[in-house]
């Protein structure tokens, strides 16, 4: 019985020790915003799309199939024009001037919000959500909850019938 409850304690302490770990690693990680160079985080980003449906796509300028996937995702955006969703673009590119430069020669300034930090500064972050591969792509909810985080790309017709479903779905009211 002894071993229940040392069992049930560390259990316990490690669910509080990581709630907050990952709470820090939110907290600490912020992105650099290509529109005004503004920093936020990750959960500053949802709040203030709150209402809306937001597409994270995670990539880099030396990424091919990030890059290969870019078409996809602006005619994805074109057809949810006027929808309440947001394109989020997440770069982990080490150096902001390709950074900038591949936005420009893909032709995606316009089609979202665009946010950059080196991968190295990161890892914990990538680790937090399973993210060690790109593209990476993530679907938070009008709540601000996250609904999948290791979403379809913009490439399978299956994510725009789910994305579709998701801004169908009403806001709930906070309690």
């Amino acid at each position: 019985m002894r071993y229940v409850f040392v069992l049930l304690f560390c259990l316990t302490a490690t669910i509080t020790w990581s709630q907050k770990k990952s709470k820090i690693i939110l907290e600490e990680n912020k992105f650099y915003a290509l529109e005004d160079g503004s920093e936020q985080t990750l959960l500053e980003i949802i709040k203030s799309n709150e209402g809306k449906v937001i597409y994270i796509d995670f990539w880099a300028s030396w990424c091919g199939p990030c890059r290969k996937e870019m078409p996809a995702s602006i005619a994805l955006k074109k057809k949810l024009e006027g929808d309440d969703i947001v394109f989020v673009y997440i770069s982990i590119d080490g150096n902001r001037k390709s950074w900038e430069r591949s936005i420009d020669a893909l032709g995606i300034r316009n089609t979202g919000l665009h946010y950059q930090r080196n991968r190295d500064e990161m890892s914990d972050f990538l680790k937090l959500f399973y993210i060690y591969s790109i593209p990476h792509y993530m679907i938070i909810g009008k709540n601000g909850q996250f609904v999948n985080s290791d979403a379809l790309p913009a490439s399978d017709p299956i994510l725009e019938r789910q994305l579709k479903k998701l801004l169908r779905t009403k806001k709930r009211k906070k309690k």
